[in-house]
C-alpha cells in the first residue's frame, strides 16, 4: 500500500507543472505598434513670423548718399500645407506643399526718408527627408519658396512724399526655404508637428521717376505649430500581434 501511495505521490509532483500550465488563465501581451507613416495626407498651421529687409539707394534715391536701411517686421504666419510621406525602414522621405498668408507690415522714417515692406500671401514647395523614432518623425527640409512681397523706398521732403522720388515694387517673388523640425503620431490619423523655417527671396530692384535705383533684399523666420490628418490612418495604423 505504502508503495502504491509513494508512486501516485511521485506522479502528482511530475505532472503538476504541466496542470498548472493548462489552468492559468491565458493573457495576452498587449501589441507593440510598428508606426507606418506612409502616405497622404493634409492639415493647417499657425505661428509666429519675423522678417529682415535691407533696401539699398543709389546716389540721389535717399536724402543721402548711398545709404541702406534694415527693417524688421514680425507678425503672425497661418495656412495649410498637405504632403505625402514614404517610408522605409526607420527613415522617411516626402514631399510637402505648404500655402497660406504672412502678417508682416513695418515701416521706417530714419532721417529724412521712408522705408517700408508688407508681406501676403506665400507657399511653399519642399521635399523633407528624416529618421523614425518611435511615433516621432525628425526631420529637415528644403525647397522652393514665394511670396507677394511690397518694397517701398523714398527720401521725404519736409516729411511729405515728392512723387518723383518715390519707388514702389510689389510682385510675387521666388526664392528658396529650409527649415527642421519634429512631428509626433498622436493617433491613427492624426499628428501634430513643430516646425522652423528660413526663406529667403534674394534681391531685387525698383527705381522712381528721377531714374534712382533701389536695391531690396528679403528674408523672413518663421515658427510654426502644424497639425495633419492621414487618409486612410497613419503614424499608428498598423499594428502586429505576437
Amino acid at each position: 500500500m505504502s508503495k502504491l501511495l509513494c508512486g501516485l505521490a511521485a506522479m502528482v509532483v511530475l505532472a503538476s507543472p504541466a496542470i498548472a500550465a493548462d489552468m492559468q488563465p491565458s493573457i495576452d501581451k498587449a501589441p507593440p505598434a510598428t508606426h507606418n507613416w506612409t502616405g497622404l495626407y493634409l492639415g493647417a498651421h499657425c505661428g509666429g513670423a519675423w522678417g529682415n529687409t535691407k533696401t539699398s539707394g543709389n546716389n540721389g534715391a535717399f536724402d543721402q548718399a548711398a545709404v541702406s536701411y534694415t527693417v524688421q517686421p514680425s507678425g503672425v504666419v497661418c495656412g495649410g500645407q498637405v504632403g505625402f510621406n514614404l517610408q522605409v525602414s526607420g527613415w522617411f522621405w516626402g514631399i510637402e506643399a505648404d500655402f497660406g498668408y504672412l502678417g508682416l507690415n513695418r515701416s521706417i522714417k530714419p532721417a529724412d526718408n521712408f522705408v517700408e515692406v508688407k508681406y501676403g500671401a506665400y507657399g511653399v514647395a519642399a521635399a523633407r527627408l528624416g529618421v523614425i523614432v518611435d511615433r516621432a518623425l525628425l526631420y529637415t527640409k528644403g525647397g522652393v519658396a514665394f511670396a507677394q512681397i511690397t518694397n517701398i523706398g523714398t527720401d521725404l521732403d519736409n516729411g511729405h512724399v515728392d512723387p518723383s522720388d518715390f519707388s514702389e515694387l510689389n510682385k510675387t517673388r521666388i526664392g528658396w526655404a529650409a527649415g527642421a523640425g519634429v512631428e509626433y503620431g498622436l493617433t491613427s490619423s492624426w499628428s501634430v508637428k513643430v516646425e522652423y523655417l528660413y526663406m529667403d527671396f534674394g534681391k531685387d530692384t525698383s527705381s522712381n521717376l528721377d531714374g534712382d535705383l533701389f536695391t531690396h533684399r528679403n528674408s523672413v523666420h518663421t515658427v510654426k505649430v502644424g497639425l495633419n490628418w492621414f487618409f486612410g490612418g497613419g503614424p499608428a495604423a498598423t499594428m502586429k500581434y505576437y
